[in-house]
C-alpha cells in the first residue's frame, strides 16, 4: 500500500484476512500526521459481546485516531461484511485479526494498545498468552471490565481501567480493587476511572460517549505514546 500521508482527513485501508474457518473483514484507519511520520502505534480494538460489526466502535476509532494511533478493528464472523460459519473460535479469530493488524507496513508493532471491551476483557484475560505470542502489547484499555483482582494478573502490561459509575460490574471491585491488585503483582503501572452517572458502555442518558471517559482515554493513550519504545 501506498500511503498519502498528506491526506487532510484520516486514511481507512479495507482488509479481508483468514478467520478460524471463515473470512474475516475489518479495516485499519490512520490519523493525519506529518509527512515525516511513517509508522503509527496501533490501537487494536477487541469486541464486547454484544457487538459485532465494526461501526459500533466508531466513538473509540475516533478517539485512537485523535491521540495518533492507527486503530484496527473488524467484523466478527456472522455480521457486516465477514463470512459465517459454525465451526472455528472466536477467540482464534480475534488472535488471527491481531496478528494481521501487525503486519500491516505501517504499524509499529512494538507499540501496541489492545482496547478491550466487555466479554473482550474476559477473551483477553484467558488468551492472553495467545495474544502476547503473536506480539506484546505494550498497553491494555479495559472498557467495562470482567476480570476481579485474580483474574487481572493475567495482563502482564501497562493496564488502564475505565467503568461506568451504573456497572452491573461493582466498580469498587471491577476497576478499583483490580487496579490495586494489579499495582502489587506488576510495576508496570495500572490505573483506573470511574465515569460519574455512565452506564457500563459508559454512554450518558443521551447514548453519547461520557465526555469525561473520553478524556481520560485519549489522555492515557497520548500520555503511553510519550513512554513507549518506537522501533
Amino acid at each position: 500500500m501506498t500511503l498519502n500521508l498528506a491526506v487532510a482527513s484520516p486514511l481507512t485501508e479495507e482488509l479481508v484476512f483468514a478467520g478460524d474457518e471463515v473470512r474475516l473483514a475489518g479495516q485499519i484507519d490512520y490519523p493525519t500526521v506529518p509527512r515525516s511520520l511513517t509508522r503509527f502505534p496501533l490501537l487494536f480494538i477487541l469486541h464486547h459481546a454484544c457487538g459485532s460489526i465494526r461501526d459500533e466502535y466508531a466513538d473509540y476509532a475516533e478517539i485512537g485516531l485523535e491521540s495518533g494511533y492507527a486503530v484496527f478493528r473488524w467484523d466478527k464472523r456472522g455480521t457486516g461484511r465477514s463470512g459465517g460459519g459454525g465451526r472455528g473460535s472466536t477467540a482464534q479469530d480475534a488472535v488471527n485479526a491481531y496478528e494481521i493488524a501487525l503486519e500491516q507496513p505501517h504499524v509499529d508493532r512494538k507499540r501496541t494498545v489492545i482496547l478491550a471491551l466487555g466479554a473482550g476483557t474476559g477473551l483477553l484475560g484467558s488468551s492472553f498468552g495467545l495474544f502476547a505470542r503473536v506480539e506484546h502489547p505494550y498497553a491494555a484499555l479495559l472498557v467495562a471490565n470482567m476480570l476481579d483482582e485474580t483474574e487481572i494478573l493475567a495482563l502482564d502490561t501497562r493496564l488502564e481501567i475505565v467503568a461506568g459509575q451504573n456497572d452491573w460490574n461493582s466498580p469498587e471491585s471491577y476497576a478499583e480493587a483490580a487496579a490495586a491488585a494489579h499495582n502489587r503483582a506488576y510495576r508496570h503501572g495500572a490505573s483506573c476511572y470511574v465515569a460519574p452517572s455512565a452506564s457500563r458502555m459508559l454512554l450518558t442518558d443521551n447514548d453519547t460517549l461520557h465526555s469525561g471517559a473520553r478524556k481520560v482515554m485519549r489522555n492515557w493513550l497520548t500520555h503511553i505514546l510519550r513512554t513507549s519504545p518506537s522501533i
